[in-house]
């Protein structure tokens, strides 16, 4: 069911880790399809503290995405704040808060 709803184009940056000296490694890049809803609101980030998102981002789950990875929308690079899994019907979607 959400698969029709997504339409807009998204870059997914996973987070590699870093190299023997801490400098961060080069992040793998996904394309992938999901749903920009450009709203705000008052969400709680990994940490816990109340934040401020920009947008929702309704993507197919993925068990692997981490507050690390940073989504491109538009050419516009946006840090992960929450990811919250949901569920329409018989199949599982994230809704990731965004900056």
């Amino acid at each position: 069911m959400i698969r029709a709803y997504c339409v807009d184009d998204i870059t997914l940056y996973r987070y590699a880790g870093s190299d023997e000296y801490n400098e961060p490694n080069p992040p793998t890049p996904i394309d992938l399809k999901g749903y920009v809803e450009w709203k705000t609101k008052l969400v709680r980030n990994f940490a816990g503290e109340q934040v401020v998102s920009s947008g929702m981002v309704y993507l197919l789950y993925d068990a692997a995405l981490t507050h690390q990875d940073r989504l491109t929308i538009d050419g516009i690079d946006h840090a992960i704040l929450n990811c919250v899994l949901q569920k329409d019907f018989s199949k599982e979607h994230l809704e990731v808060y965004i900056a």
